[in-house]
């Protein structure tokens, strides 16, 4: 699985928040092989009056494998109070 991309949004404690997986395509010229690698990302955003909050990472982490990165966006959904403090 390369392509990967999971977003959803919810609501803790009266703040919304936006939770995003996606595929990325490593990119350093100096590696050969890096054309071919792809890691997955997970990052968490707050969403105040409609507006993500890009500039501001909540949570930040990157996997090799597509099935971690998976189990943590299912994780955050679960319990996101275990991921980042709001």
């Amino acid at each position: 699985m390369r392509d990967l991309e999971l977003k959803n949004v919810m609501k803790v404690d009266g703040r919304e928040f936006l939770i995003s997986t996606i595929s990325m395509h490593v990119r350093h010229s100096w590696f050969e092989d890096d054309v071919k690698k792809v890691v997955y990302e997970t990052m968490v955003f707050e969403v105040i009056d409609d507006e993500v909050q890009y500039h501001q990472t909540i949570f930040n982490e990157r996997y090799n494998m597509p099935d971690e990165a998976i189990a943590e966006h299912s994780a955050i959904i679960k319990n996101p109070k275990n991921f980042f403090i709001i």
